[in-house]
């Protein structure tokens, strides 16, 4: 799921359960968290269980859900947090790359905040590593890669000019003929690609010798966020993150450097804003077209009716105020969620915008 896919999560209907712990990833830190992921799940099933609004079979049928999907997730291999959504004949799994604070929350929504924040922090990505033996697709999200086996994938080049010769009547022009088997190989790529994209935008990095790499750019049709020639028909996840490694670096970079200029732009026309409080009161009102946050920026504040104050600035007691965790996570959600862009920059580079900005609709 996009960032924009994330922030508008939607249950089922009630119970909504929302499940979020912090893991570790590596040992010794990491053998207590399948413990701890099993108090949590008796945590939910004892809410469910004894919230009168919820009837039996449904609340068994949940918690069943959110249940299988933890056992099928390999505590072994995870990030930094992990958060499992689950309502009725729905339920969702995301490894996460930021720490999480541990809680079990039954409600109408899900509890989406850090897991849209951290997906806006890291990048995914789609890394396609073409070969006629066959050609494969990873899903990218920062240094975990997944591969994908849908639309066809992995895609072998099976016919005439692939794993079977050129038959003896092509004629007196074979290389011709072979060609356009080898374009039309790559053609069923990139279509298969096409929809997958269309489901969950991404930039897409491709890998393969040269002449692989042209066959396809001609198919494709756009450009690719980066490149890596050479034969990786055997690569493994590791080593596809290693090679990708310095584009995804240069990618990331350039996506800053054209966020930050559209910031300049924008002040030129007058239509951005600076500040945590500002930038919070107007992605709340939907007008945040595109948010620009330092990568290390979280602080927490009060929220008072419609204002924001730092946190050293509790309002006085007769006003009913509450104080949230970490504001830019906050905003972050609300940008987002109201079909905004979110990039994540170096830090200094807002230093005088007080580290988060925001380019506005109107």
């Amino acid at each position: 799921m996009t960032v924009k896919d994330l922030a508008k999560l939607t249950p089922s209907g009630y119970p909504a359960v929302s499940l979020l712990m912090p893991t570790h990833r590596t040992a010794p830190a990491n053998q207590q968290d399948p413990i701890r992921l099993r108090n949590l799940l008796s945590e939910a099933r004892r809410r469910l269980e004894t919230d009168e609004t919820v009837p039996r079979d449904v609340a068994n049928q949940v918690y069943d859900e959110i249940a299988d999907a933890a056992e099928h997730v390999d505590m072994r291999h995870t990030g930094e947090g992990l958060a499992l959504f689950a309502s009725p004949g729905q339920v969702h799994v995301r490894l996460l790359e930021s720490p999480v604070q541990e809680r079990v929350v039954i409600a109408d929504t899900y509890e989406v905040r850090d897991v849209v924040a951290d997906a806006a922090r890291h990048h995914r990505y789609w890394a396609l590593v073409l070969s006629e033996q066959p050609t494969r697709l990873w899903s990218g999200d920062g240094a975990e890669l997944v591969e994908v086996h849908s639309h066809g994938f992995p895609f072998t080049h099976e016919g005439p000019g692939g794993l079977v010769g050129l038959p003896r009547d092509y004629g007196q022009e074979p290389s011709k003929h072979e060609a356009e088997r080898h374009r039309q190989f790559f053609r069923d790529i990139a279509t298969a690609l096409t929809r997958i994209d269309n489901l969950d935008t991404r930039p897409v990095f491709v890998l393969g010798v040269e002449r692989y790499l042209a066959y396809f750019a001609e198919e494709w049709g756009r450009p690719f966020a980066g490149t890596v020639a050479g034969n990786y028909d055997h690569a493994g996840a590791h080593e596809v993150y290693q090679l990708l490694g310095p584009r995804l670096a240069a990618y990331t970079t350039m996506q800053q450097v054209v966020a930050l200029e559209a910031l300049d732009a924008s002040r030129g026309a007058n239509r951005f804003a600076s500040g945590l409080a500002e930038v919070w009161a107007l992605a709340r009102q939907g007008r945040g077209a595109h948010l620009l946050v330092e990568e290390t920026y979280h602080t927490a504040a009060w929220v008072h009716e419609d204002h924001l104050h730092p946190p050293d600035q509790e309002p006085h007691q007769g006003a009913p105020h509450v104080l949230v965790d970490d504001a830019v996570d906050d905003i972050v959600e609300s940008v987002a969620r109201q079909g905004g862009e979110v990039t994540f920059v170096g830090d200094g580079s807002l230093a005088a915008d007080e580290r988060i900005a925001l380019i506005v609709r109107y």
